[in-house]
């Protein structure tokens, strides 16, 4: 069982510049040894008003892993871009498994009003960050997203089998 608590952000930018000023600072965090793993991403609107990955990172040495734990959190927050975005990384029927037990994971410790506010806050701005971390420390993840406009924070979501930390962890080997 896990004791590790795990944080699950949305951030909402006025643009893409910003949204990566704050992205640099919570990559900082990790490899400041603040946070175990981290998975993160940009999200922007393209010309069309869709949601786009920009960029993205994880700490999994696997990223199919690691894009398969930020996938899932993207799939409760805003299931098509999860979806779109799991599309590549999840070729086998055991990853489709996998993020599948992530995804559930996700939906039963995420409060459902909160994964809402998350997917409307993605929705509302032209940039965005997605944040999951495996953070034992208890760091203020969301007081780096300084440049947001607004932001919605899940911290200490339940992990109690590890599945999000194994994934990281499995992803390392």
């Amino acid at each position: 069982m896990s004791d590790k608590p795990i944080t699950v952000a949305v951030a909402t930018y006025a643009d893409e510049a910003a949204a990566e000023q704050d992205y640099d600072a919570i990559r900082g965090m990790k490899h400041q040894g603040q946070i175990d793993h981290l998975a993160i991403a940009i999200v922007v609107k393209d010309d069309d008003g869709e949601l786009q990955i920009e960029r993205h990172d994880t700490s999994a040495k696997h990223l199919a892993w690691g894009g398969g734990v930020l996938g899932a959190a993207l799939t409760i927050v805003s299931a098509p871009l999860g979806i779109v975005f799991l599309g590549p990384l999840a070729v086998a029927t055991a990853a489709w498994a996998g993020v599948g037990g992530l995804v559930g994971h996700f939906w039963k410790n995420i409060p459902k009003d909160l994964a809402r506010r998350m997917g409307d806050l993605l929705e509302s701005g032209d940039a965005g960050l997605v944040i999951v971390a495996v953070n034992p420390q208890g760091a203020d993840i969301g007081a780096l997203l300084a440049n947001a406009v607004d932001k919605a924070v899940a911290d200490n979501v339940e992990d109690p089998e590890g599945a999000l930390e194994d994934a990281f962890e499995n992803a390392e080997g």
